[in-house]
């Protein structure tokens, strides 16, 4: 089978540039298949660390396939230059979405929290710790499926690890107490705390802890109580203040088990409070052929209807109609009824 690379493909405007790596829109000259590009910056690409760090990336994303994680097509070398082939994700990420919006409703939050559970426990299956999870590596798309995304510092604890001993990554205000002291024993529970940041931070439109530097955010991560969900949101549901406040566990030993049993009280909470709308909840197959959650499950779906009406709104986009096959056929049926009573009238 045909692996692509970058001559496969013609090269629109810049979507997106960091300190390491620019991403390209593209589009593919025999299909029309529009896809991102994410090419290491020539000044950086003769950097071991940076270069080892992006293959590692690379692999990984390939190796990863699930509906809730950014599909990576392929990658190579070109000019000295890395990149890889990623799948184009049209709805902005979740940061975008706070920015503009503010906090969101309580059901998205659980439909969201839902979805990124889902990508994590797959990910830390295939021995893959993020370390990175935030809501700028958040991406949504227009139908509000969550997309997990860039792993640039991500763990593989299949191979040896890139970062030093005793040396701290990832970003300061969701860096777990375990990762700020450069714990070697980094595990999944370290992404379920930034998890924990990420949820709260929808909810409240606030971060947990607010220190105006990295040494103040250490300190709070390290030491102060987080404050309460309900505390800030007089609406959330007691489930998702206790999981929140849980994930925001200082010993790793005090979180949730795994991602798996957030997701399991993200499914609860929607079958309590009634979250759920007519959709085909069925299972796909993914990579390996094991089975995932797709992106909307029943029991969640009010809440994934909602922030699909907010990232449609955000992007000068109206809502999709929202027609069931039942409501299509009453439709259907007022109409040939109509007809009929037309044709009576005529003869």
């Amino acid at each position: 089978m045909h692996s692509p690379t970058i001559d496969d493909y013609d090269l629109g405007q810049v979507v997106g540039a960091g300190t390491v790596g620019t991403i390209y829109l593209a589009t593919e000259r025999d299909t029309g298949y529009r896809v991102a590009i994410k090419k290491l910056h020539p000044g950086v690409s003769r950097d071991p660390l940076i270069r080892a760090r992006f293959e590692r990336e690379t692999t990984i994303l390939q190796r990863l396939r699930h509906p809730n994680i950014v599909a990576c097509y392929g990658g190579g070398e070109i000019d000295g230059g890395l990149y890889y082939i990623m799948e184009l994700v049209d709805g902005g990420t979740v940061k975008d979405l706070l920015e503009s919006n503010g906090p969101l409703p309580w059901p998205s939050v659980v439909d969201v929290t839902r979805q990124i559970c889902s990508a994590l426990q797959y990910a830390h299956n295939h021995g893959v710790i993020h370390r990175d999870l935030k809501p700028g590596n958040l991406f949504l798309t227009t139908d509000a499926v969550v997309k997990l995304g860039d792993f640039g510092i991500a763990r593989d604890t299949h191979s040896a690890d890139l970062t030093s001993s005793g040396l701290t990554v990832g970003t300061h205000a969701y860096m777990s107490p375990e990762q700020i002291t450069g714990d070697a024993l980094i595990s999944g529970k370290t992404d379920l705390y930034a998890l924990g940041c990420c949820v709260m931070e929808m909810l409240t439109g606030r971060k947990p802890f607010l220190g105006e530097n990295f040494a103040q955010l250490f300190e709070q991560h390290l030491r102060a109580a987080p404050p309460r969900a309900r505390d800030l949101v007089g609406d959330c549901p007691p489930e998702l203040d206790e999981v929140i406040n849980e994930l925001l566990a200082k010993d790793p030993e005090n979180r949730p088990f795994n991602a798996r049993s957030v997701q399991g009280v993200m499914l609860e909470i929607g079958e309590k409070y009634h979250l759920d709308a007519p959709l085909d909840s069925s299972l796909e197959s993914v990579g390996n052929g094991e089975p995932a959650d797709v992106a909307a499950s029943s029991a969640t779906e009010g809440g994934r209807r909602m922030l699909e009406k907010q990232i449609r709104g955000r992007m000068g986009g109206g809502p999709r109609p929202d027609v069931s096959w039942g409501r299509l056929a009453a439709i259907v049926a007022v109409v040939a009824g109509l007809i009929g009573a037309l044709m009576v009238a005529q003869s």
